[in-house]
């Protein structure tokens, strides 16, 4: 499984704020073109659980990550890989399934914050999933929040870094209110532990 690695891009001038800030408005107005391309293409995701489709061109990478959580009050159910199946009947040792992202368990009703700015290219519901939104980043990176209890974005809607974009629930195929967190780089699912800062 390939390991995604956040880097920064080397620069050999550092704009202004303004400058940065345009430099980031373009990036997203850019980012919002081509997500709404891929939407449409796709239906807006109807299948959150198919093949990612959101093919940004590799714009300048999103270099500060928030934390989605927003509350200290939280820990790591379920880690990315292969784990015990919670749902497996009478709960076989021997029945595994691939975990595609990280759990982080906290209070229902506690804030969900996007990670990194982007486009909402998805808010809805599916029966795994529950009610999710998902986000399409610059460099064709995808992020994934499911289980939530209430959904405050909508398809198409530019969000910054840290906007509330939902609450933390238990929708869907979930044992108890969590964050269901998932990264995707150009369409492959990877770990999201170095993103977040957790050991992987």
């Amino acid at each position: 499984m390939k390991r995604y690695h956040w880097t920064k891009q080397k620069r050999t001038a550092r704009p202004g704020a303004a400058g940065r800030r345009k430099g980031r408005l373009a990036a997203l107005l850019c980012g919002l073109l081509l997500c709404a391309g891929a939407a449409l293409a796709l239906r807006a995701c109807a299948d959150p659980e198919a093949p990612a489709g959101c093919s940004l061109e590799r714009l300048v990478p999103q270099e500060d990550a928030v934390f989605p959580v927003g509350t200290s009050g939280w820990n790591v159910s379920s880690g990315y890989g292969w784990r015990t199946d919670p749902f497996a009947e009478n709960s076989p040792a021997d029945a595994e399934d691939f975990h595609r992202g990280v759990d982080l368990a906290c209070a229902e009703g506690t804030p969900v914050l996007a990670a990194m700015d982007g486009v909402v290219l998805a808010a809805g519901r599916s029966a795994s999933y529950g009610n999710y939104i998902r986000l399409c980043h610059a460099d064709g990176v995808e992020t994934l929040y499911a289980h939530l209890q209430y959904l405050f974005a909508r398809p198409g809607e530019v969000v910054r870094a840290g906007q509330v974009m939902g609450t933390a629930g238990q929708t869907g195929r979930a044992t108890g209110p969590h964050l269901h967190f998932e990264l995707l780089d150009r369409a492959v699912r990877c770990d999201p532990s170095a993103l977040l800062g957790l050991p992987a």
